[in-house]
């Protein structure tokens, strides 16, 4: 008996072997309706903090007069690298405000418009890898008198190319209020 047993046992187990792969290969079609979503995971870890700062900030004091041709030029340092794809902004400060009993400073993207007796007149920049120059235009001559433009202050900012207005990353910024390119940019 025991013989007879063993001879039906081997092929069972093989037929029920090929039976179950069988199954599992045959059991593709497809896929049904997705479930509902599952509920939110724990926060995961604080990650490593980034880098201090992605923009370069200089504070510049400047005067324009007549003896310097009403332009004023900062050349950066030579240690800070300027790429041709960066962008350099220029805030003056026009000001200060109190705010929760603080002085504030209140900064202004450039170019900024002055309309006078005499015609409109403009503080403007333009700039290089190397430098920025801060310049003034007017409809008009100006003239040696005019010291509208001694002790100026001026914050030049130079955005990376991807976070320029135009870039990938800078549409989230308005670029013209220089608390949101601070805060953007971890700026002092």
């Amino acid at each position: 008996m025991k013989n007879t047993y063993l001879l039906f046992a081997r092929p069972a187990r093989l037929l029920l072997l090929g039976f179950v792969l069988c199954l599992a290969w045959s059991c593709q079609g497809p896929a049904g309706i997705p479930g509902p979503q599952g509920a939110q995971g724990p926060q995961g870890p604080a990650g490593a903090p980034g880098p201090e700062s992605l923009a370069l900030m200089y504070e510049v004091p400047f005067d324009l007069n007549a003896a310097n041709k009403w332009e004023f030029i900062y050349t950066f340092p030579a240690n800070d690298k300027i790429f041709l794809e960066d962008v350099v902004l220029v805030y003056l400060l026009t000001g200060q405000v109190q705010v929760d009993n603080k002085p504030t400073d209140v900064w202004r993207l450039m170019p900024v418009n002055y309309f006078t007796n005499a015609g409109l007149l403009s503080l403007n920049y333009d700039f290089t890898v190397n430098d920025v120059r801060i310049f003034a235009e007017a409809g008009f001559t100006l003239d040696a008198q005019r010291d509208a433009f001694k002790d100026q202050l001026a914050r030049v900012v130079v955005v990376p190319a991807d976070y320029s207005p135009n870039g990938r990353k800078g549409k989230h910024i308005d670029f013209t209020d220089y608390e949101q390119v601070r805060a953007a940019f971890r700026l002092p």
